[in-house]
């Protein structure tokens, strides 16, 4: 072999070397770009929710059986408490398939669970076919080429915007779609995935707890407790005010240290490869007609979506439904919207369907943490648990009692997620204790509202934030370790504020 014919292989073989890796690039560019979950996420999710899960399970070993008498609509009858360790209890089968059993439609509250993992599925369909679209890159885009010289001003708005949804209409998982979206927009502006996760979650989370007008959490506790619905707002208007204040003093001196030091992130080398792959256009950025038809498409019935939420707050029978027309709009706006960008047929279909196949780790991880409930329930241990609580709280000083009680909610918090569930299950009994103790019901109410709702994105338990980790590069312990000053600060905070309403409000 001459020497052209040296350099003309070496050439080809070269040639063939950079294809083999752009091919490679090209793939991992794809893979990260979808709405995918993140295998260390499955991986501590599962564990976590597993040993939960098994945990349960011996509970119904170790603790007596027993039942409270129920009224007519289900609301527990205080001291009606009954030891009968000769309940059946769960079976080791039922244990078994505790993650399926709460599908099926005689177990109560299955029709929510099939609602979550439809919204689950649909969220991962429309957001992989939005995103090959091209419409979730040049909304980031157009946001950033439109605000992003006053950056932090959009961050603060953004914040606000999130908790208002949060507090006003109750909007929590109906938010989670947006989530990819924000976080998107953080790597635009130069920050990490937390930022964006602080900027969305837990905003909405703090805003769910503050509870000003939530009609489900204050409205049916008050309900319940046959106070005036949403009476005692100006406490629920302090917490708001106060909450935000606190996210937004660690969050913006968060994302400011981010800006200057990318390093310093305890994402840094994910959020790194992530943030190359979607290439935006910040200076050449040009305004697409047709992508601005799309956006404006889904954007309209977004603003649907926030509309009903907000009629719910004042037409209670719409609320039972506002997940599934949720999930309709859903539907609506992201399929609609990628026709229009020339996205249909065959191509949308495998789109959609590649969306939905990403999200199926999550939808295990949702029926593990749905099976804990069920566990503990068909384990008749479910009231034995409250029992004790009960008596803990019985035999303490007045603020001592609304912190227990504020602890009891918190508890039962990792087993039921649904704010109005506890509701119904909990506060008749800690009405009773309250009237037992002289405490006005409306400390009680706020205490139920911050336990309920500043874990919601904590516990390793809610389905959602398993959700919303996944769809990131942050896992749960660096969560856990980044937001917990959040909380902490938080939670003290809320224990000031009821010692307020209990000493000089409701004295």
């Amino acid at each position: 072999m001459d020497d052209n014919e040296k350099d003309t292989a070496l050439t080809q073989t070269e040639d063939s070397q950079v294809s083999t890796e752009a091919s490679i690039a090209s793939d991992l560019v794809n893979r990260a770009r979808s709405i995918t979950i993140s295998p260390k996420a499955v991986v501590m999710g599962v564990v976590v929710v597993l040993t939960l899960f098994i945990l349960s399970y011996v509970l119904t070993f170790v603790l007596d059986k027993g039942y409270y008498l129920r009224d007519a609509e289900g609301s527990i009858i205080a001291g009606t408490y009954t030891v009968d360790n000769t309940l059946d209890g769960i079976k080791w089968w039922q244990f078994l398939l505790a993650p399926i059993m709460i599908l099926l439609p005689s177990t109560e509250g299955s029709m929510t669970v099939w609602a979550i993992l439809l919204l689950l599925l649909i969220i991962g369909a429309i957001f992989n076919a939005l995103d090959e679209s091209g419409i979730m890159v040049y909304m980031v885009e157009y946001l950033n080429h439109k605000l992003g010289h006053r950056k932090y001003l959009l961050l603060v708005t953004m914040s606000f915007a999130f908790m208002f949804l949060g507090s006003s209409a109750g909007m929590l998982e109906e938010l989670i779609p947006l989530v990819p979206v924000v976080i998107m927009l953080s790597y635009a502006l130069g920050w990490d995935a937390l930022v964006g996760l602080g900027t969305s979650c837990l905003a909405a989370s703090l805003g769910f707890s503050a509870a000003v007008i939530n009609p489900f959490t204050v409205g049916v506790a008050q309900t319940i407790g046959g106070i005036t619905m949403y009476s005692g707002i100006g406490l629920r208007i302090l917490t708001f005010v106060v909450a935000y204040a606190i996210l937004i003093g660690f969050l913006l001196p968060y994302a400011k240290k981010i800006e200057k030091y990318p390093h310093k992130s305890p994402v840094y080398a994910l959020d790194s490869a992530r943030k190359k792959e979607f290439s935006f256009r910040i200076d050449t950025f040009k305004v697409d007609k047709k992508n601005n038809r799309a956006l404006i498409w889904f954007a309209g019935w977004m603003s649907g979506v926030i509309l009903l939420a907000l009629i719910s707050i004042f037409w209670q029978a719409l609320s039972s439904y506002l997940m599934y027309i949720i999930l309709v709009i859903y539907l609506i706006a992201g399929i609609g919207a990628c026709i229009i960008c020339g996205e249909k047929g065959k191509a949308l279909i495998k789109n959609l369907l590649r969306g939905m196949l990403t999200l199926l780790p999550a939808v295990v991880l949702i029926l593990i943490a749905g099976g804990i409930r069920y566990v503990v329930e068909e384990g008749d241990v479910m009231d034995t648990i409250l029992f004790h609580m009960v008596n803990l709280i019985g035999n303490k000083g007045d603020f001592t009692t609304t912190l227990i009680i504020y602890g009891l909610i918190f508890v039962f918090e990792i087993f039921i997620q649904s704010g109005s569930a506890k509701a119904f299950l909990l506060m008749p009994m800690v009405f009773d204790i309250c009237s037992m103790v002289g405490i006005n019901p409306q400390v009680s109410v706020l205490a139920f509202c911050f336990a309920d709702g500043f874990a919601n994105f904590f516990l390793p338990t809610n389905a959602g934030l398993l959700l919303i980790l996944g769809l990131t590069t942050v896992d749960y312990g660096k969560w856990f370790k980044w937001s917990l000053k959040i909380y902490l600060t938080i939670f003290a905070a809320t224990i000031g504020i009821l010692a307020i309403a209990q000493y000089l409000v409701y004295a």
